[in-house]
């Protein structure tokens, strides 16, 4: 289930919202940013206090309004802020220049820290006009996973339309000195000493106080996300929150954003090729008594049946009416591609599925595939916080691959037949890479055996 469903946001008139508390305030808007991106949208994100910069980003400095619109044509998104402090190293003629001992990759530049402060309120409606969806990071947690507001925080715009309020599951019987941002002000809310424990009771109780996460919502909508709920050793802990929360008339969620352990997965079989070198459809190309796309089929359907909590459904796009039948009576589903000589490109983008978190591309020409490989590189992308993972071997990125929500608008920009492998080319650092020992599983076949 995506964030978005799971907090049950309305793109339609949610259009601005602010995102307060601790425990991955930042996290819950770029997956937010991801999912609304791989919907078509267009988004900005900013603060009104300070928020970690992330060099990898699209960033606006100073919010500059050039800047903005080449990031939202470009990436679908962008970070717009001011820098806290600017020192540069010794090639300064590139003014957006990110930290010093952050790389930003331009040439010779580098900065002093790694914090983004918010613009002037007052640039809120125009960035506001740039975009489909504003999402403001409006309280600060120094990485805390609780926070109790001072009486100047937090600092929600009057343009907001929704506030979440975040809290880390992982402060549960841990001490409040120890846990808690601005600890000294929740010992005074709860009676309690900072050396006692944060209990299930204390969460509800901060996160439904209008002096707690509630704090200068007003009449605005207004949900929690209790993050890391992975992590806890009673799993029903969460629900118990919950549900003390919906007799106070609030509305909560647990999930996990570090884990990933909500995404699903869609298995995308490209299967439309015109096997040119082949000098027939391969396709329907017997390996050890069984064509090529059966094969594909059942090491897909294998794994789907292993991971059946992992992933969602299986789609095949293609163009023969063979590959159609056979697919419909095994419950998978069915994308044409009128336009193969386009290429893989063309066959990847009818493919991709928005609803999905994220995406595994497997071509049906590789026989020797195993559903073992399948899982294992599943198994590592979701057990990883990068964007991307890929089979390899010895090193080398090979087929299948797979791409999270965030890297779905890059995937549609594709043309001819280049496929995915330029997408994880540009991105190195986002990908995972799950190396296999048999190096034929990575064979297609392009001639008859």
């Amino acid at each position: 289930m995506s964030i978005l469903e799971l907090l049950d946001i309305d793109i339609k008139k949610n259009k601005v919202i602010s995102v307060v508390g601790g425990g991955g305030k930042t996290s819950l808007i770029f997956r937010l940013t991801e999912e609304l991106v791989a919907l078509g949208k267009k988004v900005i994100v900013t603060t009104t206090t300070h928020m970690a910069y992330e060099p990898e980003r699209p960033f606006a400095r100073d919010g500059k309004l050039e800047k903005i619109r080449e990031d939202l044509a470009k990436e679908g998104y962008t970070v717009a802020g001011s820098f806290v402090e600017q020192r540069y190293g010794r090639n300064t003629k590139n003014a957006d220049a990110g930290p010093v001992g952050v790389r930003t990759g331009r040439e010779g530049e580098e900065a002093s820290c790694c914090k983004i402060q918010g613009l002037p309120e007052e640039r809120l409606p125009e960035l506001q006009k740039e975009c489909d969806m504003l999402l403001i990071e409006a309280d600060g947690a120094k990485r805390l996973p609780l926070k109790f507001p001072a009486e100047w925080e937090p600092v929600i715009p009057e343009m907001t339309d929704l506030v979440v309020g975040v809290t880390g599951l992982d402060c549960l019987g841990k001490r409040i000195a120890d846990t808690c941002h601005r600890p000294e002000f929740m010992s005074e809310f709860l009676g309690k000493d900072i050396w006692e424990k944060v209990t299930e009771a204390d969460v509800a109780s901060i996160a439904a106080a209008s002096s707690g996460l509630r704090k200068n919502v007003e009449n605005r909508e207004f949900r929690v996300f209790l993050n890391k709920a992975d992590v806890l050793e009673d799993p029903k802990a969460a629900d118990r929150i919950i549900q003390e929360l919906k007799k106070q008339k609030v509305s909560a969620v647990s999930g996990s954003l570090k884990y990933r352990a909500q995404e699903k997965l869609a298995i995308v079989i490209l299967a439309a090729g015109n096997s040119r070198r082949f000098g027939k459809n391969k396709l329907l190309y017997p390996v050890e008594g069984v064509p090529m796309y059966q094969r594909a089929f059942h090491k897909a359907l294998l794994a789907r049946k292993k991971m059946q909590d992992q992933i969602s459904s299986v789609v095949v796009v293609t163009q023969y009416p063979e590959i159609v039948e056979e697919a419909e009576k095994l419950g998978i589903k069915t994308v044409l591609n009128p336009h193969p000589e386009e290429g893989i490109s063309s066959s990847m983008k009818l493919g991709l599925l928005p609803e999905a978190d994220a995406c595994l591309f497997m071509v049906a020409d590789q026989p020797w595939l195993s559903a073992d490989t399948l899982e294992g590189l599943i198994c590592s992308f979701l057990g990883s916080e990068k964007g991307m993972a890929s089979v390899s071997r010895n090193g080398e990125p090979g087929n299948p691959c797979i791409f999270s929500r965030k890297y779905y608008r890059s995937l549609l920009a594709l043309t001819g037949d280049k496929g995915g492998k330029r997408v994880l080319n540009a991105h190195p650092e986002d990908v995972v890479l799950y190396e296999i020992e048999n190096e034929k599983e990575l064979t297609d076949v392009d001639q008859p055996l």
